[in-house]
């Protein structure tokens, strides 16, 4: 537990902060001079100056001297160093559970990735999660590790480290994360929800980068959204907004959610159901005796048959229908793409962008791209990684903290009546 000393010195605080505004705005966009640091973070030259020498004799940032220039001395760029320490991303979700390390820099190391059957229960998903974990920091085990960020899925309780509640794994309720981890790592640990770790990866150094306002639309294992309003991630009112996957939506069968739809969890369950009451095939006998082993990919290869195909133009449909629908909604002028739904399927993407071009408010349309996400599968596991610097760098000004950080981050979370975006210290990914 962190011991907050009372007596808050703002000077010191206010430093501290201008610090990690430098740090932060490097980890966006390295390579930057002295000069250009003070401008952009409105900070006195000669202060940044002072801030750079310490970091440079501390080994935090390296420099390059290209020498004069026939219009005199050429501005001299600084970066983060990359053998500062390491920073480890955990993604987990119903399928599998992703890691990434990445390097002070926000350069990968590492990544790993594993898939975890549906009959496990938490105990055994846990252990899987820790396991993998300590692997992959020990990939990086000759610098530091800084922080270790969680991108977790469900309902999450984040004063408590848990996972509230959780649809998609048998038994997850009540589930400690962090508390699992505590044991194997020596450093900060900080937990968010996973659409929104994955949305923050495309938002400081992905397909949202340059992007004021723009949506992260998710489909994998479940459906979320992630929120970007005017450069900040959006949370919402008790840090729930994003839960796309719970919206309904009208099929023929009644009202359905959106991850029973276009989940890759739901479009093999709908796919097991349909094959179930298909005239069999030896292809369509080969698909249902995979079981639970039965994935998002076995259906794509096997496309060429009737009932999986026109299951997969149907997901793609109802996909492309609810990007317009946040189209409409929003405005944004990107929606960025996520998870291996949307980018499958030779018949699913198409079906999907129709989709989006004929349901979309045409004025919106105009205004608006539909784009992949650059980070592909481990997106969520980057994004948590990136979080981890973002927390142990933070950019608002604190009181005085005279041990270690709390493993948990001060946030919102279910029973926190604090409401909004996420955080000032991860929230500014397009700083003025």
């Amino acid at each position: 537990m962190a011991v907050v000393n009372n007596t808050h010195r703002p000077r010191e605080s206010k430093r501290t902060a201008n610090r990690n505004r430098i740090l932060n705005l490097l980890f966006r966009e390295p390579r930057l001079s002295r000069l250009h640091l003070a401008r952009r973070l409105n900070i006195n030259a000669s202060t940044v100056g002072n801030y750079i020498d310490d970091f440079l004799a501390r080994g935090v940032l390296l420099e390059h001297h290209p020498g004069a220039t026939r219009r005199g001395r050429s501005p001299v760029p600084v970066w983060l160093n990359p053998a500062y320490g390491h920073f480890l991303g955990i993604d987990l979700e119903a399928l599998r559970v992703r890691t990434a390390l990445v390097n002070f820099a926000g350069e990968v190391v590492a990544q790993r990735e594993q898939p975890l059957r549906a009959s496990l229960g938490p105990g055994a998903v846990l252990e899987i999660v820790a396991r993998l974990a300590v692997e992959t920091a020990a990939i990086g085990e000759d610098r530091p590790l800084l922080a270790v960020g969680l991108a977790a899925p469900g309902r999450l309780d984040f004063r408590g480290g848990r996972i509230a509640h959780y649809d998609l794994r048998p038994g997850f309720h009540d589930v400690p994360l962090v508390e699992s981890l505590r044991p194997r790592f020596d450093c900060g640990i900080y937990m968010e929800e996973n659409i929104r770790a994955l949305t923050l990866a495309e938002h400081l150094r992905g397909a949202g980068q340059g992007h004021r306002n723009f949506l992260c639309l998710v489909s994998r294992s479940g459906v979320g959204m992630g929120i970007v309003i005017d450069g900040k991630i959006y949370t919402g009112h008790h840090a729930l907004a994003g839960k796309l996957g719970q919206s309904m939506f009208p099929t023929d069968d009644g009202a359905r959610t959106m991850t029973e739809l276009v989940s890759a969890t739901g479009i093999v369950r709908r796919a097991i159901e349909a094959l179930r009451e298909a005239e069999p095939t030896s292809l369509r006998q080969t698909l249902l005796a995979k079981g639970d082993d039965l994935a998002l990919a076995d259906l794509v290869a096997a496309e060429s048959d009737r009932i999986v195909g026109r299951l997969l133009e149907r997901a793609g449909t109802e996909l492309g229908i609810l990007a317009a629908n946040l189209a409409n909604i929003f405005a944004p002028e990107k929606i960025v793409l996520a998870g291996e739904v949307p980018t499958c399927s030779v018949q699913l993407r198409p079906a999907m962008e129709e989709a989006f071009a004929r349901y979309t408010v045409p004025e919106i349309l105009h205004g608006v791209v539909l784009a992949d996400g650059h980070f592909s599968a481990f997106a969520g596991a980057l994004g948590a990684a990136y979080l981890g610097f973002l927390r142990t760098f933070p950019q608002e000004e604190q009181p005085t903290i005279e041990a270690r950080q709390p493993a948990l981050p001060a946030r919102g979370g279910v029973g926190d009546p604090r409401d909004g975006y996420l955080g000032p210290e991860v929230s500014h990914g397009i700083l003025p």
